[in-house]
């Protein structure tokens, strides 16, 4: 809610901490003033740590679990969008592990792509989201890249979920237009490939309507009217809700089809997703164990509507009226790429949980239909 940024001692004080490693994206530093007067104020020592980069990699994931050690701190507040919590989670895992390993000895190699959760003890970590993305600050995983093996996998388990997630609106109200826009397609990309999934659980299929419902509604305005409380209170709770989902019923192939546009292309992640969301619905919503589901979401865009063939063409409207490129060309992304990104997206096992199963060739397609 509205405030609780001010409620960060109270918080790091509840689970014994008594120096916070603060990893904070250097985007959002002037929020940072706050923080840390307030804990020199109440006596809880603190190292800053901004060296967070888009697209978090295994060698800076590693240099500032490597920080952490170093600066003996007890605790980590992670504070930014998805890759400063992701790194921050990263970190969390390393911080028990001996010295000699690396993140990319927890990466996912299991059969159903997860990755294997660490057994090692874990410091306390505190999440502080300053997009309305990822729902980073509730999911079990970071995300990592590694360039050895040209991959964007998950790193984590259950008991790498935050402790304590602080989820404060107006942290995000210096959130530039395509920031707002990109992250919020991250968001629906999270609630829609939830809702499908193959892994999906009942019992969550309102809250992710909720979510959906609340995009199709606000995320326009927060796009145009950053300051707007409503817009950037829902859009919050859609992307925790979205953070929810995932953990719950896993992806579809529209991410696995993304993370390829962050390894080979450098690519926004949410510009990613928005990108390659309507192809992957357009792909999936005639197979038969999806056609309903699509068609509840096309209802949740809009209240008119309840044709899953319309449900792609409503996320392309929303697309356009936010702002962001429809077509991978118009991104800057290299047309020679599409072969190879399509190859390494089997390699992303995110599509093992969409309804319709998916080959290399289908990958192909769904790049070259927004190329």
């Amino acid at each position: 809610g509205f405030g609780t940024a001010n409620q960060t001692v109270a918080q790091a004080q509840s689970v014994g901490a008594t120096h916070l490693f603060v990893m904070v994206d250097p985007g959002v530093l002037s929020l940072l003033d706050a923080v840390t007067d307030s804990l020199q104020a109440s006596g809880i020592a603190y190292t800053v740590y901004d060296k967070i980069i888009g697209n978090p990699d295994v060698a800076h994931t590693d240099a500032a679990a490597a920080a952490f050690r170093a600066s003996g701190a007890d605790t980590l507040l992670g504070i930014g969008g998805g890759s400063a919590l992701d790194m921050a989670k990263g970190v969390r895992v390393l911080a028990g592990a001996p010295e000699d390993a690396s993140s990319a000895d927890f990466m996912s190699t299991n059969p159903n792509g997860r990755p294997t959760p660490p057994t090692h003890k874990l410091p306390p970590m505190i999440a502080m989201p300053t997009t309305a993305g990822t729902g980073s600050e509730v999911t079990p995983w970071g995300v990592v890249t590694d360039h050895k093996t040209q991959q964007k996998t998950g790193i984590g388990g259950v008991n790498v979920i935050p402790t304590i997630a602080i989820i404060d609106p107006e942290l995000t109200y210096g959130l530039p237009p395509f920031l707002t826009a990109a992250t919020g397609m991250d968001a629906l990309s999270h609630l829609i490939e939830a809702y499908v999934s193959t892994n999906r659980n009942p019992i969550l299929d309102s809250l992710i309507l909720r979510g959906i419902r609340l995009i199709s509604q606000h995320l326009r305005t927060a796009v145009a009217e950053p300051h707007h409380s409503e817009a950037r209170m829902a859009m919050m709770e859609a992307a925790m809700l979205g953070g929810i989902a995932i953990s719950s019923n896993w992806l579809g192939a529209c991410h696995s089809l993304a993370h390829q546009l962050s390894t080979f292309a450098d690519m926004h992640h949410g510009l990613a997703c928005a990108i390659m969301l309507p192809p992957q619905m357009r792909f999936t919503s005639p197979h038969p164990q999806a056609i309903e589901r699509y068609a509840d979401i096309a209802h949740a865009l809009d209240p008119d509507e309840v044709d899953a063939e319309v449900a792609a063409d409503l996320v392309d409207e929303l697309i356009a009226d936010i702002g962001l490129p429809l077509r991978l060309s118009e991104a800057g992304v290299q047309e020679g790429l599409i072969g190879t990104m399509a190859e390494y997206a089997m390699k992303d096992l995110n599509w093992t949980t969409n309804p319709r199963p998916t080959t290399a060739e289908d990958m192909e397609a769904m790049y070259r239909a927004v190329f």
